[in-house]
């Protein structure tokens, strides 16, 4: 993509708003900044030249043949259709050097980023592929190549937006497209696919267009996790435009720059999450660094890297994002390849209004709701409905009735029973209670306070994982091998029969998870480790008999099999890691020569 025109505070708009009141000034005034990793190859484009060079499809069938479709024939009953971008024959027509000059390079290793659970989730995720229906190779060289070819990605980046009054509040809702999100294949990510839509909502109070909140999409996540406060400190501000940050590949937004852990909450798996971290605190085991906040889920080795090293998108082409429009309030299809993946990873997206099965997206009808807002009224609104009038009226109120009963208490010895006395007691003490309460609610309402906690309502929000320090080649090494070298040992033990596979597999499962915690330098994890597993060892010695005795030797070489595929796909870890050194290297040199 071209780099910005020289003026970083002007943009263009397109025809934004059928709201009687023009609230285009507003969408160009807080239009976000969005800064790309500097390996990114698809950037947010305009959805013509994807739809005028694309095919639409219904299974295997060709509708509209690239170059027969525009944005007027997408309407109603394409529901079951696909926009398919790059066929066959532009895929297999990629030559190696094409793919080997496009291919990115992973700049830090993953797998020791995570622990054991998370790396054993990437085997079976890595065999799983294997059959697992996915976008074909080199579609991502072909896509960037096509690209480039048909000039997709303009001068300017491009963002639809609309402004619209829901839920007591101004929301200004900007979606971004963009031609492949090749988060899998360029940066060992979770998934590929063609066609990605990414948004970002900014919360305005409606009485003074003040924006309070912003909400930026991540993968498939919602909720009140997504969003933060304006004056968040972790939310930076240029020229009253919010600035983000976009995962290479994956286009998924963060607020801060970095390397995010994919989290994957199983609920049929939460039990093991809880006795793993039970254990780690019997034991004093300190957390993975990646698995810090993660709350009922699983750290796994897809990493989502933003760290902002590269295109700074500031200048935006501002267009129309209105449901009037064919392409956007009729078109219920997928915007790239269905692969028929069961797990919809690898299937393209729907459009900014319609989900993958058609059904209307719960940020576009209800954005409010969508990032946890309904109990969360705009300032204006609280102002309302307790104004200072209402609030001096039950203040008076409570005040007279103070009175009353501090009068009455002196002459109550006399006149009541005691049981009497004491209900009048304490409900003077509840009185006083009261306005203090409201007294503060006043000052609270008048001045609101600069240290306003403004993020009570995360939970388990996304942080960046701290530089891998721990990442060195001893461990590097070992999360390349351990799974593999898991299996290739269950895998011997099937085929020649030596020990028994129940107790041959609680051995090697107590070396693995004593191996994990001296390869990361935690020795007393690793004595208190040992002491445990001895004592379990002798209570079982003589319990667990042998298993697989008729297929053990089809089992041994399938398990064979699956051990040499993971440890291959697994090389490039070693190279991520001199990468990583190198880079950290030449870091601390400039560092040294600015303070030199």
């Amino acid at each position: 993509m071209a780099q910005d025109p020289p003026n970083p505070d002007q943009a263009d708009m397109k025809s934004l708003s059928h709201d009687p009141l023009d609230h285009s000034e507003l969408l160009r005034r807080h239009c976000p900044v969005i800064k790309f990793d500097a390996r990114e190859l698809f950037f947010p484009t305009e959805v013509d030249g994807f739809v005028k060079s694309s095919a639409l499809m219904r299974g295997d069938q060709v509708v509209l043949a690239e170059g027969e479709l525009s944005l007027e024939r997408l309407g109603d009953g394409l529901s079951d259709h696909f926009l398919r971008f790059v066929s066959d024959e532009e895929r297999k027509s990629v030559v190696g050097e094409e793919a080997k000059r496009l291919a990115r390079k992973i700049l830090s290793p993953r797998l020791g980023r995570v622990g054991l659970f998370g790396r054993v989730f990437d085997a079976v995720y890595s065999l799983i592929h294997i059959v697992r229906p996915t976008v074909p190779n080199r579609t991502v060289s072909a896509a960037a190549l096509k690209a480039d070819r048909l000039g997709l990605h303009k001068d300017r980046p491009v963002t639809y937006a609309r402004a619209i009054n829901t839920g007591g509040w101004l929301v200004l809702h900007y979606a971004y497209f963009y031609l492949f999100n090749d988060w899998r294949t360029s940066y060992r990510g979770l998934n590929d696919h063609e066609g990605d839509w990414e948004q970002i909502w900014i919360y305005c109070d409606p009485s003074d267009h003040s924006p309070q909140w912003i909400a930026a999409s991540s993968h498939d996540n919602w909720g009140a996790n997504l969003r933060r406060h304006w004056n968040d400190p972790e939310v930076v501000i240029s020229d009253g435009r919010p600035v983000l940050h976009a995962g290479a590949g994956s286009h998924a937004l963060y607020f801060r720059p970095g390397d995010y852990v994919t989290r994957l909450d199983v609920p049929g798996l939460r039990w093991l999450l809880r006795a793993q971290r039970w254990t780690q605190g019997a034991l004093r085991i300190k957390d993975q660094a990646a698995e810090r906040g993660m709350g009922p889920a699983f750290g796994a080795p897809f990493v989502d890297t933003a760290t902002a090293d590269g295109v700074d998108a500031r200048v935006w082409d501002i267009r129309e994002l209105d449901d009037q429009l064919d392409w956007i309030g009729r078109f219920r299809g997928l915007w790239g390849l269905d692969t028929h993946d069961p797990g919809e990873g690898e299937r393209g997206p729907g459009g900014p209004k319609f989900t993958r099965t058609g059904q209307i997206r719960v940020s576009w009808a209800d954005p409010v709701g969508f990032a946890g807002l309904h109990r969360t009224p705009p300032p204006s609104t609280m102002r309302r409905r307790f104004s200072d009038a209402k609030l001096d009226a039950v203040l008076d109120d409570v005040e007279h009735e103070i009175r009353r009963t501090a009068r009455k208490l002196p002459f109550a010895a006399q006149t009541e029973a005691a049981a009497d006395m004491e209900v009048d007691s304490k409900r003077l003490t509840e009185l006083m209670r009261q306005r203090t309460e409201l007294t503060d609610l006043r000052g609270r309402l008048s001045n609101p306070p600069a240290d306003l906690d403004y993020r009570a309502h995360l939970k388990n929000a996304a942080v960046p994982l701290p530089p891998p320090a721990e990442t060195g080649y001893i461990l590097t090494f070992w999360s390349v091998v351990s799974v593999p070298l898991v299996l290739l040992s269950l895998a011997a033990v099937l085929v020649f029969d030596s020990i028994t596979v129940a107790g041959f597999t609680a051995v090697v499962a107590a070396g693995t998870l004593l191996a994990e915690q001296l390869v990361r330098r935690r020795f007393q994890a690793v004595i208190r480790m040992s002491v445990v597993f001895a004592l379990t060892a002798a209570f079982f010695a003589f319990a667990i008999g042998g298993l697989f005795t008729v297929f053990r030797f089809g089992i041994g070489a399938v398990i064979t099999l699956a051990a040499g595929v993971l440890f291959v796909s697994n090389l490039g870890e070693l190279g991520a890691a001199t990468r990583h050194r190198r880079r950290s290297r030449l870091a601390n040199e400039a560092d040294a020569d600015e303070l030199s």
